[in-house]
């Protein structure tokens, strides 16, 4: 039988992603109820908040529906626009 202890369970919870798979003796430990709940606390990011991170509100909220339709941003226009090109090309 296992010896379910603070350094035991320090190492399951590290090792395990899921919650269901944490022993049932580890969820008696109050640092343990702490470590989960702030592991699920975290907010996974995704592409979309990489990609407009820095940006004004109002200009995120454009930039997604632009992406959602296909279309270009005001600010890939605009970059479009005011950047030499070696070539004539600019779309």
């Amino acid at each position: 039988m296992k010896k379910f202890n603070q350094n035991y369970c320090t190492a399951a919870i590290a090792k395990i992603s899921r919650d269901e798979e944490i022993p049932e003796e580890c969820k008696k430990f109050a640092f343990v109820m702490a470590i989960l709940s702030r592991r699920d606390s975290v907010v996974v990011r995704s592409d979309d908040a990489v990609a407009f991170e820095g940006m004004p509100p109002g200009e995120k909220c454009a930039a997604m529906h632009a992406r959602e339709k296909g279309h270009l941003n005001p600010s890939q226009i605009q970059r479009r626009m005011t950047h030499r090109h070696s070539s004539t090309k600019i779309w």
